[in-house]
C-alpha cells in the first residue's frame, strides 16, 4: 500500500513541538495542609494563591473548587483572594474512627 502525501508521518520534531505547545500551560501539583480538629469555623487553613504563585483573578478564571471525599464541605476557598477557611468543625472519630494515623 503507497502512502499519500496527506497520510505521511509527521517528523518527530513535528509531533514533540505540538505535545509541548499542548501541555506548555498545564501543571498539576499536590499540597497539604494540617489543620487542627479543634479549629473554629471561619479558622485560616491557608492561602492558595500564594502557595501555587498565581494571582487570585488566575484562580478565579481557572474556576478552582473544593470537593470533598465525604457528604461535608468542611473547607471554603475564597476565589478572589484566595483564601482557605474551615467552613465546618471536624471531628477526628466520625472522619477515621479508630484508625492511625487519621489523614
Amino acid at each position: 500500500m503507497e502512502l499519500r502525501k496527506s497520510e505521511e508521518p509527521l517528523p518527530g520534531r513535528a509531533v514533540a513541538l505540538i505535545l509541548l505547545l499542548c501541555f506548555s500551560g498545564m501543571r498539576a501539583e499536590t499540597t497539604r495542609y494540617s489543620v487542627l480538629e479543634e479549629a473554629e469555623r471561619g479558622s485560616f487553613v491557608a492561602n492558595i494563591v500564594k502557595d501555587l504563585g498565581l494571582t487570585g483573578e488566575e484562580l478565579s478564571a481557572r474556576q478552582a473548587r473544593l470537593v470533598p471525599e465525604g457528604e461535608k464541605q468542611y473547607f471554603h476557598l475564597n476565589l478572589h483572594t484566595g483564601d482557605l477557611v474551615v467552613r465546618e468543625q471536624m471531628d477526628r472519630e466520625e472522619l477515621c474512627g479508630q484508625s492511625e494515623p487519621c489523614l
